[in-house]
């Protein structure tokens, strides 16, 4: 009888863990574990469940809380699993292509089995940063700045609609304008009606959101 009981809760309890969205409470009893169930809160990913991106081992993570008892940082360190199965549960293959940034890291994430590489599913807010795991911000600023090299030389020659092969909202890279420049198309100024030749400088501020760019 007493064996059918912890059967039946254990089932109950596993049942509750994996499909009711507001079980992530269970996890937050641990003290180091608040900020992760906090974040991800905050996150359209907030309705779903623990369990259903990780494994769950109940028995090991009692033995990790009461020898270890690690700190949010080292958790975050040294518990991080690469996930790519469990984002595509619920994120289609089809809606995983339409964006220009994840056809150019596909066979990446392909490769090493991770969409988490690049996204943290807690913060969607630190995809920018993550870019410089591989991207080495000064080369690609450098490279960047050449675009406009090749674009000025355009311009010169008369080609203005050179500019909408990024600033356009219908090219692939879309790299959008400022207020000012909305009001001097608007008024039928050409871009090099404000930015004279070769003297369009850039702040590199303004590129470190790369997903401003590349989200799309």
């Amino acid at each position: 009888m007493l064996l059918a009981v912890v059967v039946v809760v254990s089932i109950s309890l596993w049942m509750y863990i994996r499909y009711d969205p507001h079980s992530s409470s269970i996890c937050a009893a641990c003290h180091n574990m608040v900020p992760f169930v906090t974040n991800i809160e905050n996150t359209p990913h907030g309705g779903t469940s623990c369990a259903t991106c990780h494994k769950l081992d109940f028995l090991r993570w009692i033995y990790v809380q009461a020898v270890e008892n690690p700190t949010p940082q080292q958790i975050a360190q040294r518990y991080r699993e690469p996930m790519l199965a469990q984002c595509l549960e619920c994120h289609s293959v089809g809606q995983f292509n339409s964006l220009n940034i994840h056809k150019a890291h596909a066979a990446l994430a392909d490769k090493l089995g991770s969409c988490t590489i690049c996204h943290n599913p807690h913060d969607l807010a630190s995809l920018s940063a993550n870019c410089q795991t591989c991207h080495a911000m000064e080369k690609v600023l450098t490279t960047h700045m050449a675009f406009h090299d090749y674009a000025w030389t355009q311009v010169e020659m008369g080609k203005y609609e050179v500019c909408l092969e990024c600033h356009s909202p219908w090219s692939k890279w879309y790299a959008p304008i400022g207020p000012d420049c909305q009001i001097g198309v608007g008024k039928g100024v050409p871009c090099i009606g404000c930015h004279g030749p070769r003297a369009f400088n850039f702040v590199p501020a303004q590129f470190l959101d790369c997903t401003k760019c590349h989200g799309r």
